[in-house]
């Protein structure tokens, strides 16, 4: 279920850290307590346009992020939006981007580091605006587009956003593409980061997605995308384009609702993983890595 309010944001420090028996090194890498956390993106229109299937696939996920008016969305979606999140229990996050309604956020922008610091903060405080007025706040902030691509090449585009979000709720979970870049700029920022896995999109040999302009950034057969689905539960991997073996550390599962046959494979999927787990909000803190029941983590 929906966690209830959280405290203010005043009262949200984090808390102390604790070296754990292992005497494992800080961590930013957000550890769940069983399973993998599966998240969608909703209210990815604007005025009378929608993306068709958004609603499709809630039932079968964990968490939901929502656009918040930059590359898409309007306040009229992201209202429309919270009571669907608040109707199925989903975690609550922030799906944010460059401003760029026209390119749907996937035109390569480059702002300064106080612009981008700007824009995170209004689009993550608009939204969190809104949902206190449903009762709850945000748990997560996934980025978008552009921004999301970089944040998996540039540290330190990685590092502004999550600083970004440390000076707004330090309890938030900043999700963002597997590897190095995500940690460091958890650690930096002291926040707690989620690595992320896609079902439906390509990855190179270095364990990267490939740019939505390669001819096979996009999976679209159903075969296609549930055999990546079950490489990554099973064996914590993906056949890259190259037809290597790519290890993925991943704690979310991006089901995206406009892929081919959403639904039917949002429901395989949560069949796959009966436990699956939202994201939590928590400080960050050195912890000791708990077992999963995902067998490639075993």
């Amino acid at each position: 279920m929906r966690r209830g309010r959280q405290r203010p944001r005043g009262t949200r420090e984090p808390a102390p850290a604790q070296v754990s028996q292992s005497q494992q090194p800080p961590t930013a890498k957000l550890f769940l307590r069983h399973g993998v956390d599966i998240n969608t993106n909703m209210g990815e229109g604007f005025g009378p346009y929608r993306v068709p299937g958004e609603s499709d696939v809630l039932p079968f996920v964990t968490s939901a992020n929502i656009a918040c008016g930059a590359h898409a969305g309007d306040p009229s979606l992201m209202e429309a939006a919270l009571e669907e999140v608040r109707y199925y229990g989903l975690a609550l996050g922030a799906h944010i981007g460059y401003p760029d309604l026209q390119g749907f956020g996937r035109r390569e922008i480059h702002l300064s580091t106080s612009e981008l610091r700007a824009t995170v903060l209004y689009q993550v405080g608009a939204l969190s605006g809104m949902a206190r007025t449903f009762g709850f706040e945000l748990t997560q902030v996934r980025p978008h587009g552009f921004l999301y691509r970089q944040m998996s090449h540039d540290v330190r585009i990685a590092t502004v956003v999550a600083k970004a979000l440390a000076e707004f709720d330090r309890w938030l979970v900043l999700i963002g593409p597997s590897g190095s870049n995500l940690l460091a700029a958890g650690e930096r920022a002291g926040i707690r980061v989620a690595q992320e896995a896609w079902l439906d999109r390509a990855y190179d040999n270095n364990g990267n997605l490939l740019p939505h302009t390669h001819s096979r950034a996009q999976m679209r057969s159903h075969n296609e995308i549930m055999n990546q689905a079950r490489s990554l539960i099973n064996h914590g991997e993906v056949i890259a384009a190259d037809g290597s073996r790519v290890k993925i550390d991943f704690q979310t599962i991006h089901l995206h609702a406009g892929m081919p046959q959403a639904r039917a494979i949002a429901e395989e999927l949560r069949y796959m993983i009966p436990n699956s787990c939202a994201l939590t909000s928590e400080p960050f803190t050195v912890e000791a890595e708990k077992d999963s029941p995902l067998p490639y983590l075993l």
